[in-house]
């Protein structure tokens, strides 16, 4: 019990656990939906309702968590919901249930990591013994060890098995969640009885540069994710070689994760974001100009920086220009609505590219994006310190 009561073990078996049942979720998916009969066209139409479904709810729940002053309570709420939703998805008997229960599903979990990594950014503040990177690291391990089994089991098994291994991870995490005790650190009773400033949040000129900066940057991002497959599939990979990939690629970023505080003391926030997006522009430069696998997966280590400096600096931001108790809703809307809105029309604008002038031309364009959004940042970073100087 003593070691479960220790902050760093807790939070790391969260992550742990936790990515560990989100990783491979969406190739699940396409697979169970595939078998069960559902066209391409239909699981297209899928996706972007669960897209839109995370922009919508999870700033709802950020709001709640900030309004009750409590983030643990919602993840164990979430973390019940899809212990049980991912147990029962296999046994539907239709596909219009198979519908309901994935949406609800999505629902619920759609705010888990962001709003239990500000609550992890939030409890690293004054520590001393560990850093947010030491904890998030565990998460990438946690990652990489089910992508080697599900590149394994999938050969072998049916797929509707991973659905009652993930209800297993979150039971587990949710576990951890209920036994953590450390919640109560981040609030004094005085800020208990302060309520959402979402006003003021909206009125900042900080938030809205912000907004517009990752909204254009992460534009290509999730379209560049999801058809990199097709890329390596079309020079002769196979789903398992996909998977293997993927998990050496999260046991990179361990090493990486360990930097991150050095790195941020050196750099700030902002200049972590700005090192992580240097590097998703030489993955894209990468992905439209390397002819072989070995070029392209050198290319897809790049979006390591991307997770262990961007988004971590993306989250430490965040939470720099958010009032008080406002700081789980400024990332969940950040994350939800600049994040999945710039995603779908990134998806969408990225087909339409690839039908008329193919893939690669679809990566050179949206690497032009990218830079856009680069030289966006650095003016209103500029901008920003000259009038905070003049303030």
């Amino acid at each position: 019990m003593k070691l479960l009561g220790n902050k760093q073990f807790s939070f790391s078996a969260i992550y742990f656990f936790g990515w560990g049942a989100l990783a491979t979720y969406a190739m699940d998916f396409v697979f169970y939906s595939e078998r069960v009969g559902f066209t391409n066209t239909e699981i297209g139409a899928i996706f972007a309702s669960k897209m839109l479904i995370a922009i919508l709810f999870q700033p709802f729940f950020g709001f709640i968590c900030d309004y009750l002053r409590s983030t643990r309570k919602i993840l164990i709420i979430m973390g019940i919901a899809a212990v049980i939703l991912s147990a029962c998805l296999p046994a539907a008997p239709s596909k219009l249930s198979i519908l309901i229960i994935d949406f609800v599903f999505t629902f619920f979990i759609c705010a888990f990591m962001p709003l239990f990594d500000n609550w992890v950014a939030c409890e690293c503040v004054n520590e001393k013994k560990f850093h947010y990177g030491t904890i998030r690291l565990w998460g990438s391990a946690g990652y990489a060890i089910v992508c080697i089994l599900y590149g394994r089991m999938t050969m072998y098994t049916d797929v509707a098995y991973i659905f009652y291994g993930r209800a297993v991870f979150f039971a587990i995490t949710v576990l951890f969640v209920f036994l953590n005790s450390n919640e109560v650190r981040c609030v004094t009773i005085k800020e208990k009885e302060e309520k959402p400033q979402v006003k003021i949040l909206f009125s900042k000129p900080e938030y809205w540069l912000f907004f517009i900066f990752i909204f254009l940057f992460c534009l290509p991002i999730n379209a560049v994710n999801a058809l990199f497959p097709r890329l390596l599939l079309d020079k002769g990979s196979t789903n398992q070689t996909i998977a293997l990939f993927s998990s050496i690629n999260a046991f990179v970023e361990i090493p990486f994760f360990l930097l991150l505080s050095k790195v941020n003391k050196k750099t700030g926030s902002r200049g972590l974001m700005l090192i992580g997006s240097l590097f998703v522009v030489l993955r894209l430069i990468g992905f439209t100009f390397a002819d072989s696998i070995p070029m392209l997966m050198l290319s897809y280590i790049c979006v390591i920086p991307y997770i262990c400096f961007f988004l971590p600096g993306f989250i430490f931001y965040s939470r720099s220009i958010a009032p008080k108790n406002t700081e789980a809703f400024t990332l969940t809307s950040l994350q939800g609505m600049a994040m999945g809105f710039s995603g779908m029309l990134g998806n969408y604008v990225g087909g339409l590219i690839i039908d008329s002038r193919g893939i690669r031309t679809m990566y050179l364009y949206y690497t032009i994006v990218c830079i856009t959004g680069i030289i966006l940042f650095l003016i209103t970073s500029w901008w920003l310190k000259r009038r905070a100087a003049a303030l």
